[in-house]
């Protein structure tokens, strides 16, 4: 399923791009830092840090204003990270000029072959229009022989189905004209089933170790405010992290606001 309208694949990438620029322009590094205390993403390090390696190199891959570059390479991990969007690489250079990050398309990438022992991808590769499949095959070219590929795409989960009526009216050109709003810019994107990516993923010669429903908490943050924590920049609330919890123990594929895909290459 994807989010965008009929146009060619050239304006789809252009829009989107553009779309990012917007997205990000307004948000400082330091406040965004500060996501590594909600529970929610807690435990998405404790996930990630067990296939992360000192003595390697580790690439993100789109790695927008750098969180997660930041924080890791905060750790003692030999972190690099890449996006096409040179004013999110100008703001961590300005905010922390040791980081390593180049101005790269995740399709493809001016790195020679074998070179990262993990490759991390956090909401990437749903918003290419032609498929992931470039995208997968560039992260297989530059892994190592054994090297993991954890790739984070939302999920449209039970909660995003509830609410697409209302996300349609709020982007709806028309509407937005009627009450004198802006045209909202909408970037592509699109959901896969589990099943469907890992098919994608088999096409670029990975191995799928596990497929694992992620972020139940933040798929009540997206839902609804009543489950923020208004004093904080995106954090949720304690309702938010009890209710989080409890979906992920008894219904941990339909509440999911993602899915986290672990795989290796052979």
């Amino acid at each position: 399923m994807s989010l965008v309208k009929n146009d060619s694949l050239e304006t789809i990438n252009q829009t989107t791009k553009e779309a990012w620029v917007e997205n990000w322009r307004s948000i400082e590094i330091e406040k965004i830092l500060e996501i590594f205390n909600y529970p929610r993403v807690k435990k998405i390090m404790d996930i990630i840090m067990p296939y992360l390696f000192k003595e390697g190199i580790c690439l993100e891959a789109g790695c927008g204003l750098g969180p997660y570059l930041i924080k890791i390479s905060s750790l003692g991990y030999n972190m690099v990270g890449i996006d096409y969007q040179v004013e999110c690489l100008r703001k961590i250079k300005e905010f922390q000029d040791k980081q390593k990050v180049l101005t790269a398309d995740v399709r493809r990438t001016p790195f020679q072959d074998n070179i990262f022992n993990t490759y991390l991808s956090f909401g990437v590769i749903e918003h290419f229009p032609e498929g992931p499949v470039e995208a997968l095959k560039e992260a297989y070219r530059v892994l190592r022989p054994n090297g993991k590929l954890l790739v984070f795409v939302p999920y449209y989960n039970i909660l995003k189905r509830l609410k697409a009526p209302w996300e349609f009216l709020k982007s709806n050109k028309l509407l937005r004209g009627l009450f004198g709003k802006k045209e909202k810019m909408i970037y592509y994107q699109r959901y896969f089933k589990a099943k469907e990516l890992e098919d994608e993923m088999k096409k670029a010669n990975f191995v799928i170790d596990k497929t694992i429903p992620v972020d139940h908490i933040f798929s009540l943050v997206e839902f609804s405010s009543i489950f923020r924590d208004r004093h904080t920049y995106d954090g949720e609330n304690k309702l938010a992290v009890y209710l989080g919890n409890f979906l992920e123990k008894f219904f941990p594929w339909m509440s999911a606001g993602s899915l986290l895909f672990v795989c290796h290459k052979s």
